[in-house]
């Protein structure tokens, strides 16, 4: 299994990614004093910021905008776990704001009447076929990339306002850096699949990557998936099969492109894999299930973090940690404010 990006990597990488460039002006300073990863930062000075600080801040006001908007519309119980992990998020993008040496900006809570659901912004958003990753979905998006809503809003009219978010998302990590890349990927993915928890699927356009070899890691464990579901498939039967097929199909599907999208970088794939035994009871193949497609997001995000500055192919990364997001959230797994990373404890 592929280790997952740490959260806690992420915070450190944020706060001493200028750790060397500090470092080289010490010789002129006091040897006795260490140097501060947040010394240069001036909170009205943009250009002394640490890298990503803008698109964190946006971040955390979208996810607040997000959940204000869902609120008001009413959090239908199917999906009340929303509201916690966005507060998660909420709290995890001020941590890392703060620990860049910056004044952590006041939540902006628009009056609802001043908020008005823009569903047709959603629409072009996604291009003319609705589609997320063509070329129109970098250049068509709403005016205003934050959730809207409106008196008499239902959540699934805040799933479409998340939907409508997503080529607006894509940009922004598209500029990202290394250090935060992983993070923002994650991010936008849990809103991907939010949208489609609240009844607006993104309809994402054919992969346009990882293309090559940053393809392979991906197959790597989309391919056992691919095996051990039609194991899972195989001994059940009735509602649980249907489960496992409807997964199934997604997944090679997945697979396939990946292929193609790998070449000739691609390794020949095993004829089979060592699955666990016994798989007799629903839940050891639930349990098997659920592991096999949750190796699938950090993978995905190990991926785009080879992918900076690619809008496409990193449109493909998102893709693929929020369809793994959503596969385990229909095999009874749970739902994580960041797929594909661990908080730290």
């Amino acid at each position: 299994m592929p280790p997952r990006p740490s959260r806690r990597s992420v915070l450190r990488g944020f706060v001493v990614g200028g750790a060397a460039v500090l470092l080289a002006g010490c010789e002129s300073q006091d040897p006795a004093r260490d140097p501060s990863p947040t010394d240069g930062v001036v909170p009205d000075d943009p250009q002394t910021w640490p890298d990503d600080s803008q698109l964190l801040i946006a971040a955390r006001q979208r996810v607040h905008l997000n959940l204000l908007a869902l609120t008001e519309a009413g959090v239908p119980d199917s999906a009340g776990v929303l509201v916690g992990l966005w507060e998660t998020q909420i709290a995890r993008l001020g941590q890392l704001i703060t620990l860049g040496g910056l004044p952590l900006p006041e939540l902006v809570s628009p009056p609802v009447g001043q908020r008005p659901l823009d569903d047709e912004a959603g629409r072009s958003a996604t291009g003319d076929g609705g589609e997320v990753g063509g070329s129109t979905a970098t250049t068509a998006a709403p005016d205003d990339a934050s959730a809207t809503t409106s008196p008499g809003a239902t959540p699934q009219d805040v799933g479409r306002s998340l939907r409508a978010q997503v080529p607006v998302l894509v940009r922004e990590v598209a500029t990202a850096t290394p250090t935060n890349l992983a993070l923002l990927v994650s991010l936008a993915a849990q809103q991907a699949d939010a949208a489609a928890w609240l009844g607006a699927p993104v309809d994402w356009a054919p992969l346009a990557g990882p293309e090559g070899a940053p393809a392979v890691p991906v197959l790597a464990v989309t391919r056992p998936a691919v095996f051990g579901l039609e194991v899972l498939a195989a001994r059940s039967q009735d509602e649980e099969r249907a489960a496992y097929e409807g997964i199934l199909e997604e997944v090679r599907s997945l697979t396939r492109q990946l292929t193609t999208l790998a070449g000739a970088a691609a390794p020949v794939a095993p004829l089979g894999y060592d699955l666990p035994e016994p798989l007799e009871t629903p839940d050891q193949r639930r349990s098997l299930a659920l592991a096999l497609v949750s190796d699938i997001s950090p993978a995905g995000l190990g991926a785009a973090q080879r992918l900076v500055g690619s809008a496409d192919q990193l449109t493909a990364a998102l893709r693929i940690v929020s369809d793994a997001a959503t596969w385990t959230r229909e095999l009874g797994g749970s739902a994580e404010p960041f797929p594909g990373m661990t908080l730290p404890s």
